[in-house]
């Protein structure tokens, strides 16, 4: 069965980290309750499938904050390499004392 009080407690903690887009915390959390996420599934009790919907919303905005900000990641990695290779050109760099 379903453990409503650590959802509860573990969808507050979540929501308040993607409030503060705290990406560490929000690893952190996902890592830590991996398990118990994977077990959460539709339940019979209308209240408590509410809560089962508020946490998957809040766990869904969490998975686009995290995929927006490898994204940026991603674009800011290409452009220093990218700086880098152009640096490596200029022969003066190299020569210089």
């Amino acid at each position: 069965m379903l453990d409503m009080s650590h959802l509860t407690e573990l969808s507050d903690e979540l929501e308040k980290s993607v409030t503060e887009k705290d990406i560490e915390k929000i690893q952190t959390l996902c890592e830590e309750n991996d398990a118990f996420i994977h077990t959460i599934t539709p339940l019979d009790n209308q209240f408590d499938n509410e809560k089962v919907k508020a946490f998957i919303l809040v766990h869904q905005s969490a998975i686009q904050l995290m995929t927006e900000v490898h994204k940026e990641m991603q674009s800011k990695l290409f452009l220093t390499n990218k700086s880098r290779k152009s640096v490596n050109k200029y022969k003066g760099i190299k020569n210089a004392k």
